[in-house]
């Protein structure tokens, strides 16, 4: 990559993607840094195609120092473990794998700028503990006053289609749990999930998730393309969700987790199984996959669904596994779940028709409480109209291992913001949970925001880190 800077607005501009003249390409040693008007130009010029300033990614090529800085990809502390050093040079793991013209002097003199940018600790989430006589929060999605008791920290998100840029997340504990507060921006609530659908012919249809189906092979950022709308109900039929991934530790702690996140999990096999986002709609092993690299190796997933965990005030407990490509798990690679049921099913057909409706036939909600639902009769769907809607979800919440966590999501229609709840025992006892049991320690974490997407998610480009407070 080739890359120049230049003052705009008092701030440096880092620009990539021109093939530019200039010292620092050639080998030769870098100009002096420190008064970066003298800097013309610097290392390669291909990286604008991947992280172009539309590209939707955490790092973008339009970048000024102020957001380089917070990013996480540059650590002016210690310039060579910057991550925008280690993936072009192949030390880490990089979807656009090891750039070659991403030469010694070219580090060296990105170095040297990395060097002068001001130090800032990377945002550190501190889990204020709940003073005595304190009440703890409810898990509704709602302020208490707990809250005020700690401080917020603010993560920036990327990669996927989600209209947020960051998450913004306080949290608390007390002898027992874990409680945390997550709050993104969404222009729209996202409820939609899969509906069945009266056709003009009297037929009933399940809407696809996402149409047209990305031919094999494709990559997110090809299919967004220029003018993408995650919320056009022509081409999209799906829910909002959240994840949270956390690095276990001791015998299942995740080598790599601690410096890379939860892009250690991510594997593309069109990109040599390093870190991608390629969809395969024929042959599911050919598509980006979750999983682990080595067979101890565990990964914690909080994985919440608006649509079917949400009127249940849970969030599904899961994890990440050592997977080998293969037939077992296709579809999944090593995403797998805790003991239990996930508490909810798709309303199966009956003669080509949905079996159930709920108390109604109206939509939304898109979900029915399995206590709820009704078998459908000839008469009834005979008179519903061409486009009626019936559920394409019963739900009746997790059990078990799966039920581990609570979580209420509210989403607000003045300022288009989820806000998240969460509460989790700091001690579960299950092998595939990270165990807060030493408050002492740093623990690893990252975040993902699901905006009517399947799997389409922005997340964290670095680990966020969770620290108690005594």
């Amino acid at each position: 990559m080739r890359t120049h800077f230049r003052s705009v607005g008092g701030s440096l501009l880092l620009l990539f993607g021109g093939t530019v003249a200039g010292c620092g390409g050639d080998g030769s040693a870098p100009p002096d840094g420190g008064t970066f008007a003298e800097v013309q130009a610097t290392v390669a010029a291909d990286c604008a195609a991947c992280h172009g300033a539309a590209s939707g990614r955490i790092f973008r090529t339009t970048m000024d120092s102020a957001q380089l800085v917070n990013s996480g990809f540059i650590d002016p502390s210690d310039p060579a473990q910057s991550l925008v050093l280690l993936k072009p040079t192949g030390a880490t793991a990089h979807g656009g794998g090891t750039i070659s013209a991403f030469t010694p002097g070219d580090q060296a003199l990105l170095a040297t700028w990395i060097a002068l940018q001001p130090s800032r600790a990377a945002p550190v989430l501190t889990a204020v503990n709940i003073p005595a006589g304190s009440s703890a929060p409810m898990i509704d999605g709602f302020f208490d006053a707990a809250w005020s008791l700690a401080p917020s920290s603010n993560f920036l998100i990327g990669g996927g289609w989600a209209d947020a840029t960051s998450v913004r997340m306080t949290a608390l504990h007390d002898a027992t749990y874990l409680y945390l507060r997550v709050s993104w921006t969404d222009d729209q609530r996202s409820d939609r999930r899969q509906p069945w659908v009266k056709q003009a012919n009297g037929t009933w249809l399940v809407l696809p998730a996402k149409s047209p189906v990305p031919t094999v092979g494709t990559s997110w950022t090809q299919y967004m393309g220029a003018g993408f709308e995650e919320e056009d109900r022509s081409r999209f039929n799906y829910e909002d969700k959240l994840a949270i991934m956390w690095n276990t530790y001791g015998p299942s702690t995740v080598a790599g987790f601690e410096a890379q996140g939860c892009a250690v999990t991510c594997h593309d096999p069109g990109a040599g199984n390093a870190p991608g986002t390629s969809y395969n709609y024929t042959d599911p092993q050919s598509a980006a996959k979750k999983y682990t690299n080595a067979p101890a190796e565990i990964a914690d997933l909080w994985h919440w669904k608006m649509v079917r965990n949400n009127q249940h005030a849970k969030m599904d407990d899961q994890f990440v596994q050592y997977w080998v490509p293969g037939p077992t798990g296709s579809a999944d690679g090593g995403r797998a779940s805790d003991a239990g049921t996930p508490g909810y099913a798709s309303n199966p057909a009956t003669s080509g028709h949905p079996t159930y409706r709920g108390p109604t036939t109206a939509t939304p909600p898109y979900y029915i409480f399995d206590g709820q639902k009704v078998a459908l009769t000839d008469p009834e769907l005979a008179a519903l109209p061409v486009g009626a809607e019936i559920a394409n979800m019963i739900t009746s919440g997790p059990t078990l291992g799966r039920a581990d966590i609570d979580a209420v999501g509210i989403y607000n229609t003045v300022t288009h913001t989820w806000v998240m709840e969460i509460r989790r025992r700091l001690v579960t006892g299950e092998s595939t949970d990270v165990q807060f049991d030493d408050l002492t320690r740093t623990y690893s974490f990252g975040v993902a925001v699901f905006d009517n997407a399947q799997i389409e998610h922005s997340y964290m480009p670095t680990p966020a880190r969770l620290v108690f407070q005594p």
